[in-house]
């Protein structure tokens, strides 16, 4: 009994010591003795960059792994943008130290802001059969693949993320015919990639991320894909009945829309949650007659409308997808709006309304950044009349996407009180059924705010992330 409750107080320990950051785990050991080589079994080790130079961060790695003990590391992460192939008899001790301790996620990240010197390659020599097998997920950041014809790293890979790798269409396609296990692919600003196809297929891979890949033009994989994130110039993409949760993100809302209507109903006929991340520029006719949805049931839209003034797509236009989606239960709507024209009052003109079109499975609507422009008030008052079933819809003032390369200024915060103003006014008034719930924002809620201080901190670190 005493030996297990040891053992359970030696695992929490274990565990409290994993949470913490490198530095401070190994100053536990001048605690007592009980804890001088607890911190030496960490689990997890990342070390940290922290504005050093090259080989004061490889001394300061090559005396945590010399301390550690090396037995159960599962995962072993580096990141630092001024490593590359000079450093190479380094960084190959590391992945040496990797293997012994049986690693299963591997990071190596030396993605660079400036152009590099020979990025390092990565030894897949150094695996065999039996050492490749026990590594599961492995993300690789500016290295080079210069890879033989059969990779044993590769063979039970279930998570792989490339980043600025400088690997062919061709090389690729060699290397995904040795991850028979893979579950997750992510291929980020590899900018020589023409094509992602497999020899055969992958019957475990379900997710893909592809983003910043310009001269990408098909993706076709032989999979049960349901989850596809793709970021980048629209691009022709191959049928997948398998596709259930598809997210774009274009500069482009009109062509990104007139794309999806057009293609993915006949392509993608099970999608049931499609995202999009864009910026409104001009307007398409393809907005008119959109293609249906069969399997749609959450949409959700993340949208920056800029150029106010010259804008020729209203949010209004987007009453379409209604009937593009007609088993659509959730609408999210989260809008930027560049604040330039006045919140909507009856001296703009009557506000329009569209034919009615009875929408009977629409449930829940979630609007965000409603600044109370005219075209805003028009389209919830839309839903609001034709939404047959609908049990809420929340309105908030407050923006929960961030301005694309547009600073936030004091001038939000007060266009998030006409927001709610506009909301209480005219939407209370048309709610008959009690489902409209409206988030206050009052004056002294925005004066003297710093303006990102009311947009929500998940997406301002989300931006910080995709502009690192």
């Amino acid at each position: 009994m005493a030996t297990q409750k040891a053992s359970c107080c030696l695992d929490i320990l274990h565990y409290i010591i994993s949470q913490l950051p490198i530095k401070e785990a190994a100053r536990t050991s001048i605690l007592s003795k009980h804890w001088k080589d607890v911190w030496c079994s960490r689990r997890n080790l990342k070390i940290p960059y922290l504005s050093i130079k090259e080989q004061v961060f490889i001394g300061r790695v090559n005396t945590v792994l010399n301390q550690h003990s090396g037995v159960g590391v599962e995962k072993l992460e580096f990141e630092f943008s001024s490593l590359h192939n000079e450093h190479a008899e380094h960084i190959d001790g590391w992945l040496k130290f990797a293997i012994a301790s049986k690693t299963n996620q591997l990071i190596l990240d030396f993605t660079f802001v400036h152009p590099p010197k020979e990025p390092y390659s990565f030894p897949f020599q150094l695996f065999d059969a039996t050492t490749g097998s026990q590594l599961h997920s492995m993300k690789l950041g500016s290295v080079s693949l210069k890879q033989p014809s059969n990779i044993k790293v590769l063979l039970n890979l279930k998570k792989l993320e490339l980043v600025d790798v400088n690997i062919t269409s061709e090389e690729i396609e060699t290397m995904l015919f040795n991850c028979n296990a893979l579950e997750f692919l992510g291929i980020s600003r590899c900018l020589m990639l023409t094509s992602l196809r497999t020899r055969h297929p992958l019957n475990h891979l379900n997710h893909l991320h592809v983003s910043h890949c310009p001269l990408l033009q098909e993706v076709e994989l032989s999979s049960g894909l349901i989850t596809l994130e793709y970021e980048g110039p629209l691009m022709p993409l191959a049928s997948h009945s398998t596709l259930r949760n598809v997210c774009i993100k274009s500069l482009d809302v009109c062509s990104a829309l007139a794309y999806i209507f057009t293609d993915f109903p006949s392509n993608l006929p099970r999608l049931e949650m499609l995202t999009i991340r864009c910026q409104e520029i001009e307007r398409d006719d393809m907005l008119d007659k959109p293609l249906k949805f069969t399997y749609l049931r959450h949409l959700r839209l993340e949208l920056n409308f800029v150029s106010l003034e010259t804008r020729t797509t209203g949010v209004l236009d987007l009453a379409c997808l209604l009937e593009a989606a007609p088993y659509m239960e959730k609408l999210e709507l989260h809008m930027w709006m560049d604040c330039t024209l006045e919140r909507y009052r009856k001296r703009h003109g009557e506000l329009r309304s569209l034919p009615s079109q009875l929408h009977s499975h629409l449930k829940v609507v979630n609007m965000t950044g409603f600044y109370g422009q005219k075209d805003q008030v028009e389209l919830a008052l839309h839903i609001l009349g034709n939404a047959s079933v609908l049990e809420t819809m929340k309105i908030n003032p407050k923006t929960m996407v961030p301005a694309i390369n547009v600073l936030l200024t004091s001038e939000d915060g007060f266009c998030f009180v006409d927001g709610y103003r506009v909301a209480k006014k005219y939407l209370f008034r048309a709610d008959h059924r009690g489902v409209v719930d409206v988030v206050k924002v009052r004056r002294r809620d925005v004066e003297n705010v710093w303006p990102y201080k009311l947009v929500d901190p998940y997406w301002i670190a989300l931006e910080a992330e995709q502009d690192r």
